[in-house]
């Protein structure tokens, strides 16, 4: 299951990349510059690449301000 903040973050990087390819398409010259373009942007940003790397940060470092505490269920010594 992908954490929500992961998901808010691919989709508002999906967006960019979007509006990055749909502007690309405009300026190559022809569509196998813009395909070739567009599998690399999509590898390099898409599920395969980014997003794993996205979720292992967010696992290790996420939590740590946006959810449980590191200590949650361990009593406070006196």
């Amino acid at each position: 299951m992908v954490n929500p903040l992961t998901e808010a973050i691919m989709r508002l990087l999906m967006q960019r990349v979007s509006r990055i390819l749909d502007t690309a398409a405009v300026g190559m010259p022809s569509p196998h510059q813009h395909q070739a373009y567009r599998k690399v942007v999509l590898d390099e940003f898409g599920n395969q690449s980014f997003l794993p790397e996205l979720e292992a940060l967010v696992q290790q470092h996420g939590m740590d301000r946006n959810g449980r505490a590191k200590t949650a269920g361990k009593g406070v010594p006196r």
